[in-house]
């Protein structure tokens, strides 16, 4: 008499998978967070129509529903206990991950739905997790992996879904992935690189402004007292750091203060309209130094992802705009996008973009190059690698200077204040000797 084999359990699969622990399938059945919204739109045929939508966020709903064809003429959220007070965005470093593990899911062979599912439920970033939410419903009920990446343009950049939608046609998706994980690592590694060399200047530069506020407000006047009791002539420097202390505390000083907070606010609230951005990007251009890394960087960007998007087959007329778009300066959008007229019109593409004065004659050399032997793609990521390197080279110089400036006007300030209050002591010691 045989034994009889154990039932296997419900939750086991057929190749003897461990199953699931019920943290994993509460993560994995987790509705997603969405919010309601209030719509009017118009069809095709110019008929208004309204109703109400759920969608992760706005821009979701309303590209949900340009793909329904209806063009969206309001659009509010309807509020409720349900809807956050803040709204998390998603850092660059966890799209970055995000690339890096789908292009090693998707190369291994594992099915698109599993490596979304797998990487929604190890994400920390509560709002990358909804968008994971959103985009594998999308994908398990029929859509593109692209189409439904792209629903969350407030998430994925348009040069992120331009080259999965031209790599979706390839049937290239880790490749593309990879790029993207490339791109990305390399403007988090810039950006930790700028921060890093900042770092202790700025704090120096903090420090001296707190230690020259202490002096000016607290130890400046008590010297004046002791002074007055000499009845002695005090020497220019001390004259004109006690007239400086004395403006701080006066009615107009504090004024004076309270002006320049609101300057700065002002300011900051200017550079973030179109106009005063596009100024404060100007003239960034006008500046020694800060123009190079501005010009290295602009041109590294462009030149990267126009040629990962020419490489990835999708044509130069769809490919410009994406690439466009990826400048972080409005000067380079301004003049790339009248570039862009004159390539349509049949111009070619080297001459329009010298046309703009914006990129270093070598680039212009490579695109020209490029288009005569076919491998525009190839010539434009030689370009990218180089001044990838030569950015490298200007932030550091950058860099390196800024923390010797700052030490050099703590020194001035510092000097200024002992040179002031050492020469009034020595007066008043000769004076009172004399007498």
């Amino acid at each position: 008499m045989t034994a009889t084999q154990p039932q296997q359990a419900p939750d086991d699969t057929p190749s003897g998978k461990p199953k699931r622990s019920k943290k994993d399938r509460a993560a994995k059945v987790a509705p997603v967070k969405l919010s309601k919204f209030k719509y009017q739109a118009e069809t095709l045929d110019g008929q208004v129509v309204k109703g109400q939508i759920q969608s992760v966020s706005a821009n979701t709903a309303r590209n949900e529903l340009a793909v329904q064809g209806l063009r969206v003429t309001e659009l509010t959220e309807k509020k409720g206990l349900q809807v956050e007070i803040t709204t998390e965005k998603v850092p660059a470093v966890d799209l970055m991950h995000f690339s890096r593990q789908m292009a090693t899911f998707l190369r291994a062979g594992v099915p698109v739905t599993e490596a979304i599912d797998n990487l929604r439920r190890d994400s920390d970033n509560k709002k990358l997790q909804s968008v994971l939410g959103d985009v594998l419903e999308r994908v398990q009920g029929g859509r593109s992996l692209a189409d439904a990446l792209g629903l969350h343009d407030e998430v994925f950049p348009p040069y992120y879904m331009a080259m999965l939608r031209s790599a979706e046609l390839t049937g290239r998706m880790d490749e593309a992935f990879d790029q993207l994980h490339k791109y990305l690592r390399r403007d988090v590694e810039l950006t930790r690189a700028v921060r890093k060399a900042l770092i202790y200047p700025c704090i120096l530069l903090g420090l001296s402004v707190v230690v020259c506020l202490i002096i000016v407000i607290f130890a400046i006047p008590r010297f004046a007292d002791f002074f007055k009791e000499f009845d002695a002539e005090l020497p220019l420097p001390t004259r004109m750091l006690m007239g400086v202390a004395d403006f701080v505390q006066s009615p107009a000083g504090i004024i004076t203060g309270i002006l320049l907070v609101a300057l700065g606010f002002g300011l900051f609230a200017y550079v973030r309209t179109p106009n005063g951005r596009r100024n404060f990007h100007a003239l960034q251009l006008k500046i020694p130094m800060i123009s190079t890394v501005v010009t290295y960087s602009s041109t590294e960007r462009f030149c990267r992802v126009l040629g990962a998007l020419l490489e990835a087959g999708t044509p130069l007329a769809e490919a410009l705009p994406t690439a466009i778009d990826c400048s972080n300066n409005s000067v380079y959008k301004e003049r790339l996008s009248t570039a862009m007229e004159g390539v349509l019109a049949g111009q070619g593409f080297a001459e329009p973009l010298a046309s703009t004065e914006l990129f270093p004659n070598t680039v212009i050399q490579m695109v020209r190059v490029g288009e005569r032997s076919g491998e525009l793609s190839e010539q434009l990521d030689n370009a990218a690698g180089f001044y990838e390197e030569e950015l490298d080279y200007a932030v550091e110089k950058l860099t390196a200077w800024f923390e010797p400036l700052t030490i050099i006007f703590i020194g001035a300030v510092v000097g200024f204040v002992a040179l002031a209050m050492v020469s009034a002591m020595y007066g008043i010691y000769n004076q009172v000797d004399l007498g």
